[in-house]
Order: structure tokens, then sequence, then C-alpha cells
């Protein structure tokens, strides 16, 4: 199957899963095709997959059927109203298809720290073509005068704590580390031998986090928290992540909630 038609039928499954119908005359619309190529388009989904849609005479246009399973888009809410979101970041940066009548108001995205387009792109450069490359980094955020000059390994970019990461090699420190970009004050390309991530140990292994609510807050309280999340029966929270991951994810559920002065989740079990 062509790029092209795997694009059209997920824009034909969005729209029956999560919209209120498909019309030739949107779908004409959404790639710039003329609305015979796009009735055609539908007529080759309605041929690969009977029984998903029929077309609703009063609505005037296709709906999914009480059937309707998607073949190519994940049914699942969280991952649509990411996906929501990723269209309204992306449509920031460049035109792109409007697979939807929503457009998410992205708060976090006013909270991140400015970058400097010099920098992220040597990074860029250095994460594609494999290069090293020779930095000044400011090791904490409120303090300026506390920097170093050190090569690295660009490996992975990593975006946690609302902010972007590059996991990399750091030849100074002989290990692999996450370097916040936002406190890379200089960053040029570097002739030193590149080192790969193959035994970034942290980075390749994977590991399971357990978490419970902590017992120490009312169990209303505890039962609201399970609520929120998809735990198990017995009020466990599993999550999987790469190991190198793990501080961020730990931070987030064990930091002490401002209004009770306690954290929310302590570790249930120890990490496999």
């Amino acid at each position: 199957m062509k790029k092209f038609e795997q694009e059209r039928i997920e824009y034909i499954e969005t729209r029956l899963l999560w919209g209120e119908g498909l019309t030739a005359g949107g779908l004409g619309n959404a790639f710039d095709i003329s609305r015979p190529v796009a009735q055609k388009a539908i007529d080759n989904y309605r041929n690969m997959f009977p029984d998903q849609m029929e077309y609703d005479s009063s609505l005037r246009c296709h709906v999914a059927t009480a059937g309707f399973q998607s073949k190519f888009i994940k049914p699942d809410p969280l991952k649509f109203l990411d996906y929501l979101r990723g269209q309204t970041l992306v449509g920031y940066y460049k035109e792109e298809i409007d697979w939807s009548d929503f457009e998410v108001e992205d708060v976090s995205r006013k909270l991140r720290h400015k970058l400097d387009f010099k920098i992220v792109k040597q990074v860029f450069t250095a994460l594609r073509r494999k290069q090293t490359l020779l930095i000044e980094y400011k090791k904490k955020e409120l303090e300026s005068e506390e920097r170093t000059e050190r090569i690295i390994s660009p490996n992975h970019l990593v975006f946690a704590e609302n902010r972007y990461h590059v996991r990399s090699y750091c030849h100074l420190r002989r290990q692999f580390r996450d370097f916040v970009l936002s406190r890379i004050l200089c960053a040029e390309i570097s002739y030193e031998d590149w080192t790969p991530s193959d035994e970034d140990w942290e980075w390749n292994e994977r590991v399971t986090l357990s978490f419970r609510p902590n017992p120490e807050l009312p169990e209303n309280i505890q039962q609201a928290i399970l609520r929120n999340y998809d735990a198990e029966k017995l009020g466990v929270l599993h999550i999987k992540c790469r190991k190198a991951m793990a501080y961020y994810i730990k931070k987030n559920f064990m930091t002490p909630d401002k209004n009770l002065s306690k954290p929310l989740w302590v570790n249930a079990i120890q990490e496999k």
C-alpha cells in the first residue's frame, strides 16, 4: 500500500471513529484532491473493509456502523487527545492536514525555556551524522557562573519535565548523561570519535516501576488517585520505561503535593 493511500485510510477511520461522519468533500479538502478521487478512496475503503461504514441520508455523510473496528488507528481516547495536541503543535511549525474540528490550547508550551537556533541545529546535525560536539554547559539552571566545557556524543532526544534533553556520552565524566538543551550555552562539531549508546545500559534496559497511593492519605483520596490511572485491582500502578527515564517518572509521582504536603504515590515493590 502506498503512503498516500494509507494516510487517506487513516483520515477516513479518524473521521468515522472520532468525528461526526465522513464526506468526499471533506476528504478532498484535507488532501487537496478532486471529489471523484476522494469518492474513489472511500469506495476502496468500503471494498477492503465491508460493514465498517454506512451512508446516513439524513446527515448526508458516511458514518461508522455499530460493529466498526478501526484497522489503522488506535481507539484509545488518551492517544487520540495526544494526537490532537500533536496536530496543534505541528500547526505551529507548518501547514498540516486538519483531521479534526478542534485545536488543543497547550499551556505547557508557553512555559518552556527558549532555545538557541544555532545550538539546536548543531545538536540535530550531530545526532543525524553521529558526530561529537564540543559544548559549554551550565550545570544548574539558576547558577549562571557554574559552567563546564566538555565533549559529548549525542545519541537520543528526550522530552521530560516540559523541556528537551539530549541523551549523550560525556567524554569528560566518561558516562552517559542527559543534557538539557536550554543549558547548552554554545556548541560546535568536534572531531573526536563518536560513542554510540550500545553500552548505555540505563538507556537499553527496561524496568517496571510500581506505585501505590500513599497510605498516609485518607482512603477517599487514595481511591480518587487510583481512578485517575489504569491501576490493578490491588491498587498498584505499573509503569514500564527505560531505566534512564525512571528518575523523571519517580520525581513526578513522588514529589510532595502542594496542597497535601505529601506525595500522592509511594513505591509499591522493588523495580524489576
